[in-house]
């Protein structure tokens, strides 16, 4: 058996747990089940997958921690108003009101725009610490995160990038950030790259 380590384990929940959240506000957002949501979309998640798993060069055993803990595996994979309220960043008082469409649609809104913008720090931390290099690592962000955002509430990839960049670079690249030398000139580079892919380029 593969033993992973933990330093892998944690960079891949990076990835994972913002990933888990797309996949509860992409069901409901459907209307369905997470089982059903990921059973009918198993292709397209599968191929996110691959990206991922590149970006991380994680080890298959890695990789299955994704659907051990993933929530579908029971067959029933109901999204709860808790777990609603916790993707959205809490947009709504406790309990909300899922049954008003302007609440649900609020949260799945909030709660797509956090989760992404967390997908992508997560992908960007996993490719500076694993990852192929610059060049490469950024055209597979790109595509894991176009690929996640057309399973969530439809978001471009170019806004992600934009709210990535507010909500998480400043604490990682000012002077007195506690992040390490060397993994600050690599996120630098990486939103360098992103950026002139998604807001020079097509987006």
């Amino acid at each position: 058996m593969t033993v992973v380590g933990a330093e892998e384990r944690g960079l891949a929940y990076d990835v994972f747990g913002p990933l888990w959240s797309v996949l509860d506000l992409a069901a409901v957002a459907g209307s369905s089940t997470l089982t059903t949501f990921v059973t009918a979309h198993r292709a397209e998640l599968d191929g996110l997958l691959a990206v991922v798993q590149a970006i991380g060069d994680f080890s298959p055993e890695t990789m299955r921690l994704f659907e051990r803990q993933g929530g579908w595996g029971d067959g029933s994979g109901d999204v709860t108003a808790e777990s609603l309220m916790l993707h959205s960043g809490c947009i709504e008082e406790y309990p909300p009101n899922v049954d008003d469409p302007l609440v649900l649609r609020r949260m799945l809104g909030m709660g797509a725009d956090l989760q992404l913008a967390r997908l992508m720090e997560g992908l960007v931390g996993v490719a500076v610490a694993r990852g192929p290099g610059v060049e490469r690592g950024t055209t597979l962000v790109v595509a894991a995160m176009r690929r996640a955002a057309a399973l969530a509430v439809p978001r471009s990839v170019s806004d992600v990038f934009r709210m990535w960049r507010v909500a998480f670079l400043p604490g990682v690249l000012r002077p007195d950030s506690p992040t390490p030398e060397t993994a600050r000139t690599g996120v630098r580079a990486y939103a360098h790259a992103l950026e002139g892919v998604l807001l020079d380029g097509p987006g």
